[in-house]
């Protein structure tokens, strides 16, 4: 019978990019490749984060607004994490 090769469990973790609170894309700015490094993270539909504007004053009413904030983490693999600064965890995603 043969065996599967052991497989660590961060290689079939998948690791999320989506905002806690509403579900949209963080965005970030993370220009450090140092292991360790930092910066902030914000939803996507976050008044800071760079968005398109419709031109019309009713479309604008139905945007989404989301306060989220958290910071985004070089790992050691030189992949990025997001750390939920409210709860004090990544985010994950299985």
């Amino acid at each position: 019978m043969s065996h599967l090769p052991y497989i660590s469990v961060d290689i079939i973790r998948k690791w999320s990019n989506k905002c806690p609170k509403c579900g949209s894309r963080i965005s970030y700015r993370l220009s450090n490749g140092e292991y360790g490094a930092t910066s902030i993270a914000r939803c996507g539909n976050n008044i800071a984060s760079t968005r398109d504007f419709p031109k019309d004053k009713s479309e604008r009413s139905k945007m989404k607004h989301c306060e989220w904030k958290g910071k985004a983490v070089r790992m050691r693999d030189g992949g990025v994490r997001f750390y939920d600064t409210i709860s004090g965890r990544f985010l994950i995603e299985w």
